[in-house]
């Protein structure tokens, strides 16, 4: 699958509306759409120092992380943003430091992203990186930003597209994320739920030769939590199957999705 560049991610996190194209693709990668959540919660951040900058007049700013604990988010200095500039080769127009121009000289919204679009356009992978560091530098330091983030999305860290097999028509998907918590989750997906007894998600070895039952699945889409010590490199292989009610717990030797996730 191809992935959504960062200067894309970055120009729908300060507010260009996506295309239909872009839409789609959110819609059906979680990594990217997780990356676009952190893209966001960034710009939110920075949005938040800077209006509290201006309210108050200071160089510093206060925000809370929902809990009412207040953390200092710090202007930085405009030396910050000329090597910014020089190390990104920049145009002489962005050379004045955005951070400190008086309020009044600032572009309104629609201006900004009108030139954000043309400039996407023309010059390519430097955007992301010169937004990305706009937006750390106005908020202090990452971990401020973690601090700020009440809500942390989870983050896809293997995923595969599950295939047929035969006899079956279905498609599916599968993604394991990485929660807030440092727990692992399986979320399998299929275009269907019809099986002739019940449906049960598994782990495979490569080989087939030792698998782990992670439970049942009930409509098209399943979670399941990975047991702490399972090494993914050892079953990488996600397998959902058609059980009889026979009370016997093991593989029935009927798949009817498989497919190896890419670690």
């Amino acid at each position: 699958m191809q992935h959504l560049h960062d200067d894309a991610l970055t120009l729908l996190a300060l507010g260009e509306e996506a295309t239909d194209e872009e839409r789609a693709h959110l819609e059906a990668c979680p990594r990217c759409s997780a990356d676009l959540g952190s893209f966001r919660r960034v710009v939110s951040a920075a949005r938040l120092a800077g209006t509290a900058n201006e309210d108050d007049d200071a160089s510093t700013a206060g925000a809370t992380d929902g809990t009412g604990q207040v953390f200092t988010l710090q202007a930085p200095d405009s030396t910050v943003w000329e090597s910014i500039h020089r190390e990104l080769n920049l145009d002489e127009e962005l050379r004045p430091d955005p951070l400190s121009a008086p309020a009044s000289s600032q572009p309104s919204p629609v201006a900004s992203l009108d030139a954000a679009r043309r400039r996407r356009r023309r010059t390519g992978p430097w955007l992301a990186a010169a937004a990305a560091a706009v937006v750390v530098a106005a908020a202090g330091t990452w971990g401020a930003l973690g601090a700020l983030d009440s809500n942390p999305e989870p983050v896809a860290i293997a995923s595969v597209e599950l295939s047929p097999l035969a006899s079956y028509s279905d498609t599916g998907r599968a993604v394991v994320d990485e929660l807030p918590d440092g727990k692992r989750e399986l979320v399998v997906t299929s275009s269907s739920d019809a099986a002739q007894g019940y449906r049960e998600v598994w782990l495979l070895a490569p080989d087939a030769t030792s698998m782990v039952s992670l439970g049942t699945m009930e409509g098209t889409e399943g979670h399941f939590v990975l047991p702490q010590d399972l090494d993914l490199s050892k079953y990488p292989v996600v397998d959902i199957s058609d059980e009889p009610y026979d009370g016997d717990p093991a593989h029935s030797g009927d798949s009817i999705l498989r497919g190896q996730l890419d670690l």
